[in-house]
């Protein structure tokens, strides 16, 4: 049997249900579900085949994400590079691995009867994961905004690059979002119906028994702040995202029709490797994000209304769009290895050192091919410690240097001795490097290349 198979059995018949409570004396034929009864079966089968797929690529994504998000976080913090974009990289590693485990993860494991009681049984800790739910879902969207326009800054105006582009004015301006974030969703210790989606989880967000007691003034204060929490998730940071995107799109195309030298295009790599990834973030937010904030709008107009068939469509669709923010929350390690060059150098340098293969490859640059694969290299071989010393392709930029110099004395029309006098000599004290490898430690060695050094000897 196919798993799609599976899927359909284990959803219930709700037609008969339906033929049944219209039928009885509490509903007449003229309800609402008894005249779209065939929409309301076909959504309800809908979101229970949805909901069979939703719970297990939840925790695929919570566990996918995890290990991409931390593992990008840890590559961050071995590139070695003074500007302000690391930073920003690294904290939005860190905020989407939160924001995994708090707005999706922890719900998972409330749908578990004895955990959620427990949970909702201790109401401060309650009311502050509401805060903090509240927090990273915005947070995020804003780290986004900062590094695409920290990117429009250092287009736009480059006589503010050195004073924007620093790690300190990026620390700066995230402490201060975080802050301002933070301030805004503390009204979640009084209110418990914020803009995090538990409904799709079908859970309840805290006890509601002093909600009940709360005066129509603050409920409608509440509600106002919730609506201005939802615009600054959704509306307003995928609006100016979109702007700043499409103005350095348009910026670059001027910059690169004045990039013709070989030295403007030399910086044009670099310059375009840090634009690229802002751009790729920047679309990935727009396309991923943009349908969940349409859909929780949606929910927040037209959820205070009855249990029409509009809104039991929307609920149906908000588990695909919170596919599609898992996505975006997982996924941008992707982004990164295909932009970053010393991430491909990184990913295999902290391979080599999980296996405990010997590699001399730094983290941070591309790592060499593998000493056994290379038929150039001179070695001295210590039988009694399998001890080794390597010189990594020395003789061969000696003779090009070589070739070089008597290219041009031939030029310039000296006897060919002279030639190759000079290549002896720049042979005789060419600088061999040297790698000695015991064990998992190593040393490195420099020593004066001579011309009775070389070929393989080994230490009886």
């Amino acid at each position: 049997m196919s798993i799609f198979e599976k899927i359909l059995e284990s959803c219930p018949l709700i037609e008969p249900q339906l033929n049944a409570l219209c039928n009885s004396n509490r509903s007449g034929p003229n309800d609402e579900p008894c005249k779209n009864i065939k929409v309301y079966v076909f959504l309800s089968n809908a979101d229970c085949y949805i909901s069979k797929v939703f719970y297990p690529l939840t925790v695929l994504f919570i566990i996918i994400g995890t290990v991409l998000n931390l593992y990008s976080l840890y590559c961050f913090t071995k590139i070695n590079k003074r500007n302000s974009q690391n930073i920003y990289l690294s904290i939005l590693s860190l905020v989407d691995t939160i924001n995994l485990h708090i707005n999706f993860a922890l719900p998972m494991l409330r749908k578990i009867d004895p955990i959620d009681e427990g949970f909702r049984g201790l109401n401060l800790v309650c009311r502050l994961t509401g805060v903090f739910t509240e927090f990273f879902l915005i947070f995020p969207t804003w780290i986004v905004v900062l590094l695409t326009f920290e990117r429009l800054i250092f287009i736009v105006r480059p006589s503010k690059r050195r004073s924007s582009y620093t790690q300190l004015r990026a620390k700066i301006s995230i402490l201060f979002l975080a802050i301002v974030v933070l301030s805004l969703c503390l009204y979640r210790l009084k209110d418990l119906k914020g803009i995090d989606q538990l409904s799709v989880f079908s859970i309840l967000a805290c006890d509601t028994e002093d909600e009940s007691s709360e005066k129509n003034g603050k409920r409608q204060l509440y509600d106002k702040l919730r609506y201005m929490n939802l615009i600054i998730w959704t509306i307003l940071p995928e609006f100016l995202t979109f702007i700043m995107s499409l103005i350095i799109i348009y910026r670059i195309k001027l910059v690169a029709r004045r990039m013709q030298s070989d030295h403007s295009r030399a910086c044009q790599t670099k310059y375009n490797q840090a634009t690229r990834i802002v751009l790729l973030i920047s679309i990935l937010f727009l396309i991923f994000q943009t349908p969940t904030g349409i859909m929780i709008t949606l929910d927040f107009i037209y959820g205070k209304n009855e249990r029409t068939t509009g809104i039991i469509m929307i609920l149906v669709s908000n588990k695909l769009t919170m596919i599609l923010y898992e996505i975006n929350l997982s996924c941008k390690f992707f982004i990164y290895k295909q932009t970053f060059r010393n991430f491909k150098g990184i990913l295999c340098t902290s391979f080599f050192q999980f296996t405990r293969r010997p590699n001399s490859a730094k983290l941070g640059r591309p790592v060499l091919e593998n000493v056994h694969h290379c038929s150039n290299h001179q070695k001295v071989h210590f039988s009694s410690y399998k001890q080794s010393i390597t010189s990594r392709a020395s003789q061969s930029d000696s003779y090009s240097k070589s070739a070089e110099e008597y290219h041009y004395i031939l030029n310039n029309r000296h006897p060919r001795t002279n030639s190759t006098n000079i290549s002896k000599l720049n042979r005789e004290q060419k600088p061999l490097n040297v790698v000695m490898t015991k064990a998992n430690a190593e040393a490195h060695i420099s020593l004066s290349r001579r011309a009775d050094l070389s070929g393989r000897y080994e230490r009886k």
